[in-house]
């Protein structure tokens, strides 16, 4: 099959009506339950020189020929793959998607070659009409942004004190909620629970229920406080030495891990 040169669509040329022919094997007699119907198309992304798509995607959608019942759309089947050698309608069972209200779709990077199965099964016929699309994606340039700076700044935050103070701090804080949460269950459970601890609270000491928003703030406070505290420590016992730099194991990991983080970033 690496030698056939299926139909297909470019962003040159971005729409195909496709009709499925009898598959090898499979009988072409009309009426017959065993009839399977298939096709290939041809996605030829942009060539990867061709730098003003980085931020860009294509969108593939397959829709069924008006003159095919909506009733038969569950007949319909696509295969989205890669592999220019598998024999035509040969992907496995997990790998056949079906139509979602009369349409599919998927996205593929602008650089991408894709090949596209798709299959009728039982006795149906007509075409499908393959589109391509090329949509901008602005939080692939924000990624990218965010890249490169990690990737220049990786050297020096590695080895910058404050930046273990804060982050350790904030992880800690992070950490504390974590724990409530985990105590006190989430969403709107946790506000009926703060609000009954801080109530049961006022009680005890004979306070009023104007009291009930200053005692919350103090808890939140102390919540961040000890979060904030429970970070410092941490930070002050393995990452910070006694002369005041930071720990060379630990920077190297940190600069290696910022380096690590910043190519996904660019590569996405």
């Amino acid at each position: 099959m690496v030698g056939f040169k299926w139909t297909g669509i470019d962003f040159a040329s971005p729409t195909i009506d496709v009709m499925p022919t009898p598959l090898s094997g499979y009988s072409s007699v009309r009426g017959s339950k065993y009839v399977l119907l298939c096709d290939r198309v041809h996605v030829s992304g942009h060539s990867r020189m061709k730098l003003g798509s980085y931020a860009n995607s294509f969108r593939v959608t397959l829709a069924p020929s008006v003159l095919i019942p909506e009733r038969l759309h569950s007949k319909i089947q696509v295969c989205f793959h890669r592999n220019a050698s598998l024999g035509l309608c040969k992907c496995g069972d997990g790998d056949w998607k079906p139509l979602q209200k009369g349409i599919w779709h998927a996205a593929m990077s602008p650089y991408d070659d894709i090949y596209i199965d798709v299959k009728f099964i039982g006795d149906m016929s007509g075409s499908v009409t393959v589109a391509l699309e090329e949509d901008f994606q602005l939080w692939r340039l924000i990624f990218l942004a965010l890249g490169f700076v990690l990737l220049l700044l990786a050297p020096f935050v590695s080895k910058w004190v404050p930046f273990y103070y804060s982050s350790s701090m904030a992880l800690g804080v992070l950490l504390v909620v974590i724990i409530l949460l985990y105590q006190l269950g989430a969403g709107s459970f946790l506000l009926n629970q703060f609000s009954v601890l801080v109530n049961s609270i006022l009680v005890n000491f004979g306070l009023s229920e104007e009291m009930h928003n200053p005692v919350a703030i103090f808890a939140f406070v102390g919540i961040v406080l000890s979060g904030a505290g429970l970070g410092y420590w941490t930070a002050r016992k393995f990452v910070i030495l006694k002369d005041g730099s930071v720990d060379v194991g630990v920077a190297q990991f940190v600069k290696w891990a910022m380096r690590i983080i910043s190519i996904l970033f660019i590569f996405q």
